[in-house]
């Protein structure tokens, strides 16, 4: 068995070596000295900066998934490839794949090969040429020809010869199998056995062998000159094609003492790219090595017959395999779904697994939601990718370079991704090794490991031949392995996940979360692929212990240098203790890094983390329009305003909705999660006995679907699965209710939000109209009122509020009308403070009482500090056009503020004290009907910050979309993942949009890099607003931009608030993966001085921003409330009042715009 350790053995060789991996701090203070890198910042890799993002991460464990099964590989090409290659190179590579400092993979999937027949030159790539297991015919006698030659005597296929082969071809006789074929993927099969490493095997087919091919060829039909291949397996081979598959997994398992799993007759079946070229010259394929690969096009209604020739196949008496059907191992989860859809109930109850590949990452979730219909396992049985290089994180452009972190880091976003949408059984690559020959020359970086495929030929063997022909050296052709990026961050997964752990959501797109399989804590991925280094706090709260002496010890991997590509990778840092009180702890790691979090001392689930618990009654708000699922007198449901019952003030019955978990494991209940398994589904009953029932969707070979609210008991609405529901999520935060036989979720139509909207079924696409927030029924009732305070001069009657702040049991506030009594005249002619009780109606209906309203009425005492933020270089004059007119300012010892005309002194502000960052003070004078109160504005002046995603790293930045397909929301472009991306699919196709990037404040522009998935425009131009708010293009459009490698285009350093992307296509789709914007804006301040410190609305005596602690003497008997006020606007204030806890003693803390933070404490010594 492989290890299941959750320390790397690799990580542990190099904790001794790590000076400081990762900054650790526990709350909220980063420790002295800011944050460190993981690696020395001399080998390349990116640092981490002096200003960091703030991410928040909290796993929430009440929604398990099934124990992981691991992480697994095609054998395929690198195995048949490498399996005969000298033995030191052939075990180093070994180490590299599956070895415990390797990726240290646990699942295989064998190909069986479809073999070319025995004259066939070759002609597929190195590797590739799999060896069929048919025995072929090589002694012709005049009587009985050679029935494997495929060529007849004009030198052109001849189907009579193939089909005569296939005639005579008996899949039942042992004899017309050659046990011997394949013996260099075999060789990684012994290997494997040997050393005990696989838990899971499954044979695959990527195409019949070519005598049951219509073309007589593995790589596909025949290519037509104009159009795309078409099917391949021959409608009368379907049959000896399925007995080839099992006797095959038999032989396999006979002969290496391995037990098949799986077994999947497929790969890829329903695209349009198996096809086989033809020269015309010699009407056979070009020996020119062009073609990939074994592959063919298996059309659903072949796809259908031959599952459940194969099921006949394994339930035939003698057969010897316990394998199960695995299916279909399409491309994409759409072109999956479209495949499973065309099948019949015969063919779908064939199958035991769910297998699906992510080349395209459209309709994850509808695959999700099948596997929980259909209680199937389900694997992402195959992927791999290439991402170019980033230059921010000191890349170079293209893919091959090894040391490359972003090829590293795309892979980090695409597993998490899969995990996250997919919620898969499994991850499995397609290889994680790749031929380096091809790839060098290719400029591409697919693959983790890299050697040649080619140093097997006679004389020449452990040498790459194509070097050799190159022209290189016998020593520079030396076969060798090698790694890259990728193959470091991979790591970051595929040691600390490991099989047995279940995985749970993270409220953070670019994380993962595991609990491990032993109970002793979990374990969260998480990647920064941009160029600033992240605060990342880990909040542990929905966890139900936190064990006193937990920590969380961060494993973490940067870029390494080309010479040393493995040097930064796994460095494990220091364990960081988990704040008691808080259960939190907070940990600075490096731009462009994956970091392994193992968090050890966490257990359980803490109450109310699952929001959803049997019996509980509930009101479901839709998360986009923020109204509530209602179901209305026939059944129909509908989104609504709360709606109360006339005398109770409670929901009316068709807003409270009654959970009951459905009992059982066909429910999502296991030994492990019981409750809290992420299948687990509910019953969900009205207050009229009426429960939900789904219709439509996946069981109607569809997307869309109906629902009703049914009169059924409880037991019967239990008996039913049409009326369960299982409750989904992706974060942890937002949940969706997806119904257990239509594998299809609660969707309100057409995303309307307007009360009265429709309510329906329709496949999972991650959008917010299908969010429906379970709340306790009541949720909503009203527990307080929001004090208020209104100040005013003496004899000027004060303005009352016209709405009151009211507080719900659920935590969240609104406004709401309020009436107030009416006031003595008397009240505003006298200095002092006076009370008022309002009262009014809630936006429900239901009325309210007990608003408190405090009046003073005095003079203006003080002015609040003001401040302005401008560049380095801004004149004086541009500063006095940018001085605030109005200050506000404090009557009497009031929280108000009233605001009046100020006077500033300027005069004396020159250019030269604007040159460089600091802090510039102005004096002013409020007039006032008294006495004149002194004014401070603190002109904050900030050096430049470049940015190299600023959509992505300016609060206030935003991106619309002239249109938007479903579920690919702009915003995606922004969210620094090449792994999501924004569509604009329609059936109709599209000939052209935009996508508009607001910035929110000026900005000087140099570039923009875009990023294209699955999908290119024709056209791709780059636009910019100007100052009269004109677009204006920047260059020539870009025609036919490649995909996964970022368009550039270089902008003149303009200063502007806006670009603009327009594409083009042509009757078609595109998807945009990223747009990055690199600019130029002003640098967040530093400013964390405080302005005023406050004790009972009083400013303390001899108060400066220089001093940090007071002394104030207040009876014991009272502890007054302390505030403050910042000098820089932007910064933030947190006042932590004096209690006996704390030994009477207030804390502020000012946190700058830059995180800078500055502490002032006030004492109450008792008089």
């Amino acid at each position: 068995m492989p290890p299941t350790s959750h320390r790397s053995p690799t990580a542990r060789r190099r904790q001794a070596a790590l000076a400081a991996a990762v900054a650790a701090t526990v709350g909220a203070g980063l420790v002295p000295g800011g944050p460190a890198t993981a690696a020395d910042p001399s080998s390349g890799s990116a640092t981490a900066a002096a200003e960091t993002r703030a991410v928040t991460l909290r796993p929430n464990p009440a929604y398990q998934g099934e124990p992981f099964q691991g992480w697994g590989t095609s054998l395929v090409w690198f195995a048949n490839a490498t399996g005969d290659y000298p033995a030191d190179v052939r075990q180093d590579l070994y180490e590299k794949v599956f070895g415990p400092d390797g990726l240290n993979l646990n699942i295989a999937r064998y190909n069986v090969g479809g073999g070319n027949a025995s004259d066939v030159a070759p002609y597929l790539n190195d590797g590739s040429a799999v060896e069929g297991w048919w025995q072929p015919v090589t002694e012709a006698t005049a009587d009985t020809p050679a029935l494997s030659n495929l060529y007849g005597p004009d030198g052109r296929p001849s189907t009579a010869q193939k089909l005569a082969f296939l005639e005579q071809w008996n899949p039942e006789d042992p004899s017309s199998y050659d046990l011997t074929a394949d013996h260099t993927q075999r060789w990684w099969v012994d290997e494997l056995t040997r050393r005990d490493q696989i838990t899971h095997w499954e044979t695959f087919s990527n195409s019949p062998p070519w005598f049951m091919t219509r073309s007589g060829y593995v790589s596909g039909a025949v290519r037509p000159t104009n159009g795309t291949p078409g099917e391949n397996l021959l409608p009368e081979a379907e049959e000896k094609f399925a007995a080839y598959m099992k006797h095959v997994t038999q032989y396999l398992e006979d002969a290496h003492g391995i037990e098949v799993s799986t077994v999947d007759p497929f790969n890829e079946p329903n695209t349009t790219y198996w096809g086989t070229d033809i020269d015309p010259a010699t009407g056979r394929p070009p020996t020119t090595y062009t073609q990939k690969q074994e592959g063919a096009i298996i059309q659903p209604p072949a796809q259908n017959r031959l599952v459940q020739d194969l099921a006949a196949q394994l339930a035939q008496e003698g057969t010897t395999t316990d394998a199960v059907i695995s299916a279909m191992d399409e491309t994409n989860p759409g072109l999956f779904m479209t495949n499973w859809n065309a099948w019949t109930d015969a063919s779908r109850a064939t199958v035991g697994q769910l297998n699906v590949h992510t080349y395209g990452t459209n309709d994850r979730r509808r695959v999700r939601d099948l596997a929980k219909s259909t209680n199937l396992p389900m694997w992402m049985s195959e992927v791999e990718g290439s991402w170019g290089g980033n230059v921010a994180l000191g890349d170079s452009p293209g893919g091959w370079d090894r040391s490359n972190i972003a090829n590293g880091l795309g892979m980090a976003g695409r597993i998490i991704d899969d995990l996250r949408e997919l919620e898969p059984g499994a991850w499995v690559f397609w290889q994680p090794v790749e031929d380096a020959y091809k790839m060098e020359n290719g400029n591409g970086g697919w693959g983790s490991i890299y050697i040649d495929f080619d140093c097997n030929y006679p004389g020449r063997e452990g040498m790459s031949n194509r070097r050799l022909n190159d022209g290189d050296s016998p020593d520079e052709a030396r076969c060798k392995v090698l790694t890259n990026q990728k193959y470091n961050t991979v790591r970051n997964f595929t040691h600390y996940i490991r099989p047995g752990d279940r995985l749970v959501p993270t409220d953070d797109t670019k994380t993962v979360t595991a609990l491990r399989a032993d109970g002793t804590g979990a374990t969260l991925v998480h990647y920064n692929d941009t160029a600033t280094a992240e605060t990342v706090t880990l909040d542990l709260s929905l966890f139900g212990d936190v064990a006193q002496g937990a920590t969380v010890t961060p494993v973490v991997t940067t870029k390494s240098p080309i010479e040393d590509v493995e040097r930064n990778a796994l460095v494990e840092g220091r364990p960081v203790a988990v704040d008691a009180a808080t259960k939190a702890a907070t940990l600075t790691v490096p731009a462009g890094s994956v970091v392994t979090f193992l968090v050890d001392g966490v257990t359980g689930v803490a109450e109310g983390a699952r929001p959803v618990v049997d019996g509980g009654e509930y009101l479901l708000r839709g998360d986009a329009s923020r109204r509530f699922l209602t179901a209305g007198p026939s059944g129909a449901l509908t989104i609504e305003d709360l709606r109360v019952a006339a005398g109770s003030g409670a929901p009316v019955a068709g807003q409270r909705w009654t959970a009951h978990a459905v009992p059982g494991p066909d429910a999502g209940a296991d030994a492990g999660a019981g409750q809290n398994g992420h299948a687990q589904a509910y019953v969900l009953r009205d207050g009229d006995g009426r429960a939900l029932v789904g219709a439509g969707g996946a069981a109607a070979r569809g997307q869309g679907g109906t629902v009703t609210a049914t009169a059924l008991s409880v037991d019967e609405a239990l008996a039913d699965p049409a009326a369960h529901w299982v409750l989904t999520t992706e974060d942890g935060v937002r949940w969706r209710w997806v119904n257990r036989v239509a594998a299809v979720s609660l969707d309100v139509s057409s995303a309307r939000t307007a009360a009265g909207s429709p309510v329906a079924l329709w496949s999972s696409n991650g959008a917010t109209n299908q969010v429906f927030a379970p709340m306790p029924s009541d949720a909503f009732d009203v527990v307080g009122v929001e004090p208020q305070e209104v100040s005013t001069l003496r004899g000027q009657p004060a303005t009352l509020p016209t709405t009151a702040t009211l507080r719900y049991r659920i935590g969240e506030t609104a406004q709401a009308p309020v009436t107030w009594p009416a006031v003595d005249p008397a009240v505003w002619k006298k200095n002092g403070t006076h009370t008022l009780t309002g009262s009014g109606t809630d936006p429900f209906g239901r009325p309210y009482t007990g608003a408190p309203l405090t009046l003073v009425v005095g003079k203006i005492t003080a002015a609040d500090p003001v401040s302005v933020t401008v560049p380095a270089g801004t004149t004086a004059a541009e500063v006095r056009a940018l001085a605030p007119a109005v200050v506000p300012v404090q009557v009497a010892t009031s929280t108000h503020r009233l605001t009046r005309a100020v006077s500033w002194d300027l005069a004396g502000l020159t250019d030269a004290a604007l040159a460089q960052p600091g802090t510039v003070a102005v004096t002013g004078t409020v007039t006032t009907p008294n006495d004149p109160v002194p004014a401070r504005l603190s002109v904050v002046v900030v050096g430049q910050a470049t940015s190299s995603h600023l959509c992505r790293d300016l609060a206030g930045a935003s991106v619309t979309a002239s249109f938007t397909e479903g579920g690919y929301a702009a915003a995606r472009t922004c969210d620094g993942s090449a792994g999501t991306s924004w569509s604009n699919w329609v059936s109709a196709g599209r000939t052209a949009d935009t996508l508009t990037y607001e910035l929110g404040r000026p900005a000087v522009v140099s570039g923009v890099a875009i990023t294209f998935a699955e999908k290119a425009p024709a056209t791709a131009a780059v636009r910019y607003r100007d100052a009269a708010g004109q677009w204006v293009a920047v260059g020539t459009p870009a025609t036919n931009p490649a995909l996964g490698t970022p368009l550039t285009v270089a902008l003149p350093s303009v200063r502007t608030t806006a670009v603009q992307v327009a594409l083009t296509m042509s009757r078609s789709y595109t998807k945009v993966a990223e747009v990055a914007i690199t600019g130029a804006v002003p640098a967040p301040s530093s400013e964390a001085g405080l302005g005023r410190l406050l004790v009972d609305g009083k400013d303390v005596a001899s108060f400066s921003a220089t001093t940090s602690t007071y002394t104030v003497d207040a009876p014991p008997s009272r502890t007054p409330v302390v505030a403050a006020v910042p000098l820089d606007e932007d910064a933030t204030v947190v006042v932590e009042q004096a209690t006996a806890a704390n030994a009477r003693t207030a804390t502020v803390t000012v946190t700058a715009p830059d995180g800078t933070t500055e502490r002032y404490t006030v004492t109450f010594r008792s008089s």
